[in-house]
């Protein structure tokens, strides 16, 4: 509960810096409510970008969900995971071709440069290097086709186990957001 407790505290805090406490209060509990209510909304619409094969929209989406990474080391794993695949796909998925993956492959070796072997590799960058070292070795147009689908369910994968950690910390803030049930002692009732 501690990174729900803390996104509570955090957002509470933000809405009492405000002069009249009684609107910070009624602010804070519509913000949780929506919260609570509009994000398995937009995890359905995430999900089913991903089922219909629509990365693009599914890439454009998900950062309405970033501001969540401060609160979870899991949020921010898979998060940051779900967009790297889903953004590489939107691109390979623009230009559909062997030369499209080999030119994919350039732009991100560009970008992060040759592979360095380390000893604890990060998480996300060993998945990071596991993508484009299966992306560099497509030659034919059947490689590539397995290797959209390989990533498409991958990412569907990886979408499902980061819904279950952000229902997780619905589920926990509704627990903070309960109100406090005081059960007389035993003492009290006779």
């Amino acid at each position: 509960m501690n990174s729900a407790s803390s996104f509570k505290e955090f957002y509470e805090s933000s809405f009492l810096k405000g002069e009249n406490p009684m609107l910070a209060k009624k602010l804070s509990e519509e913000f949780f409510a929506d919260f609570i209510h509009y994000t398995p909304l937009k995890l359905e619409l995430l999900e089913s970008y991903l089922s219909g094969g629509q990365i693009e929209q599914f890439y454009m989406l998900l950062p309405d969900l970033k501001y969540l990474i401060e609160f979870s080391d899991d949020l921010n794993r898979y998060w940051h995971l779900l967009r790297a695949y889903s953004g590489a796909l939107s691109k390979l998925k623009n230009d559909l071709s062997v030369k499209g993956a080999k030119n994919l492959y350039a732009y991100y070796f560009s970008k992060y440069g040759d592979r360095r072997f380390l000893r604890n590799e990060h998480w996300f960058e060993k998945k990071r290097w596991e993508f484009l070292d299966e992306i560099q070795n497509i030659y034919s147009e059947d490689q590539l086709r397995q290797f959209m689908i390989h990533y498409q369910r991958i990412t569907k994968e990886n979408m499902t186990i980061y819904t279950s950690f952000l229902m997780l910390f619905i589920k926990d803030l509704e627990n903070l957001n309960m109100p406090q049930i005081t059960i007389p002692s035993i003492d009290k009732v006779k």
